[in-house]
């Protein structure tokens, strides 16, 4: 995979939720079972404390379902969330929610560096959910994760899901794969003329995204969760040490 392609399918995908964001955020409403063992392991790692107002990282935040599970739960939090479909966003959020556009795909891609490009102080908790399989690149898969980690303060956590869909037939009956292994482009509801490109995970490539961080993070926990058959995400969840 070399950078002009991976430009091509993230502007493919820029496209594919600028066009159906009304019909996937209307999918997209539930909160994940996955989140709630997230919160507990946070919570066992001591990175969210009942003395002070939690501080979240949101990459990929999408519509914001992960702060309203956030507030469901009855946490006080502060959000900083970060996307580059702004129509998927709510027309209200809650004022400890800040929001800044951003392409998180082609802002590496044009070399600039993302840590900086991220507009958030240290948190306590750094995730993102339902994005790394937009990531048709392994160096930007791990770059993301580097940068959680860079956002995350010491003895924060860091929590990102990769959805490995290969193994719903489903889903897989429709798929058309690509090139390389593990990717393909997926349709949308009855759109036959809208796609996204999206990577199934293998565990393989989740053990070498945790060995690529393992001098600044400690891997806490790794977990199969969602979908109706409970394993569809495939969480991992890193300490900054």
């Amino acid at each position: 995979m070399d950078a002009k392609t991976a430009r091509h399918l993230n502007e493919l995908n820029t496209q594919f939720y600028s066009r159906v964001h009304d019909s996937f955020s209307a999918t997209r409403q539930a909160p994940w079972p996955g989140w709630e063992s997230v919160l507990n392991v946070a919570r066992e790692a001591g990175a969210l404390s009942d003395t002070h107002r939690l501080r979240i990282l949101d990459l990929a935040c999408g519509n914001l379902r992960f702060e309203r599970f956030l507030a469901s739960c009855g946490m006080r939090f502060e959000a900083w969330c970060a996307d580059n479909c702004p129509e998927l966003v709510p027309s209200k959020t809650e004022p400890c929610v800040r929001l800044q556009a951003l392409d998180i795909v082609d802002t590496p891609l044009r070399e600039e560096d993302l840590t900086s490009a991220i507009e958030a102080p240290d948190c306590d908790l750094c995730v993102c959910f339902g994005f790394m399989h937009h990531l048709a690149m392994p160096e930007h898969r791990q770059l993301i994760l580097e940068t959680l980690l860079n956002k995350a303060r010491p003895g924060g956590v860091v929590a990102v899901s990769f959805w490995q869909f290969a193994k719903s037939p489903r889903i897989m009956a429709k798929a058309k794969q690509l090139k390389d292994p593990g990717d393909y482009m997926l349709g949308w509801q009855n759109e036959a003329d809208v796609q996204r490109y999206c990577h199934s995970f293998f565990e393989d490539e989740i053990n070498e995204l945790a060995v690529s961080v393992a001098e600044c993070a400690r891997e806490i926990a790794r977990f199969s969760a969602d979908g109706k058959t409970n394993d569809l995400n495939r969480y991992l969840v890193l300490r900054r040490t």
